[in-house]
This record gives structure tokens, C-alpha cells and sequence, in this order.
């Protein structure tokens, strides 16, 4: 049986949680919902520098998009993924990123592509944000 003083701490701790809702990006919760995956600013500058095949969406809008992108990225807004604008190839691996950590951009156009049956989609939630933070190129 749980005493007072450890159900007054697993309160404690719910609330913030709870208060957090859906769209929070670090809850457990969410993180068990995900069917995409997630790859830190310096993996993906790694694979791009070593020309892995793979996809670069920026979901930040025209305008962010037009003062600095990761190279390669195209801009594609995350209410907008439609097949027409994705590769030919389900199983191609698909990188979506948006402004940092604190938007979840990326996270709807990564659920719009596997909704359209893509099945290698990764997030970078460090966004152009994280990624400029760690001097890596944009064009």
C-alpha cells in the first residue's frame, strides 16, 4: 500500500505532466505514440557529409527557409505533405525539421508522411535552430 508522503510525490510529479497535453514533445506519452523516429543535428550533418541517401524537409515557412536552410533541405510546410512532394521511394529515409525543440512542425509533416505509407521518417527536433547553434552549413 502506498503511504501518504509517496502518493503526495507521484502527484507531485503527474502535474506537470498533465498539464503538458498531447503536444507536448517530451512526455512519455507522446514519445510511445510516435511512428517516426528522431536524429540529433550532428547525425544528420554526419550523413549528409557522408552523401547518405536521404530527404530534407524544412517546415519552417518561406520566409525562415529563405534566410538559411540545411543544405539540401526543401522547404515543404507541415500542413501541406502530400505524396506529389515526396519521393517515389516509401522506403526512403525522410528528415523532416522545423524552428527548435519547441515546435512541433516537423512532427505533423513526419505523421502526414507515414500516413501517405512512408516508413524510414525521422524527426530533428533541434530544428534550423539547433542546427545553426552547432555552426553547421546552411545555404
Amino acid at each position: 500500500m502506498l503511504s501518504i508522503a509517496r502518493l503526495a510525490v507521484l502527484a507531485t510529479l503527474a502535474l506537470p505532466l498533465a498539464a503538458c497535453g498531447a503536444a507536448c514533445c517530451n512526455t512519455a506519452a507522446s514519445s510511445q505514440a510516435e511512428a517516426f523516429k528522431r536524429i540529433s543535428a550532428a547525425d544528420l550533418n554526419a550523413k549528409l557529409a557522408a552523401k547518405a541517401p536521404l530527404f530534407v524537409f524544412d517546415d519552417n515557412g518561406d520566409e525562415r527557409y529563405k534566410q538559411g536552410h540545411i543544405p539540401t533541405a526543401k522547404a515543404l510546410k507541415a500542413d501541406a505533405v502530400t505524396a506529389d512532394q515526396l519521393p517515389a521511394d516509401k522506403a526512403a529515409m525522410l528528415v523532416f525539421y522545423c524552428g527548435s525543440d519547441k515546435c512541433t512542425a516537423c512532427h505533423h509533416a513526419a505523421e502526414a508522411a507515414i500516413a501517405l505509407g512512408y516508413t524510414n521518417v525521422w524527426i530533428m527536433p533541434e530544428g534550423i535552430k539547433g542546427w545553426e547553434a552547432q555552426k553547421f552549413p546552411v545555404e
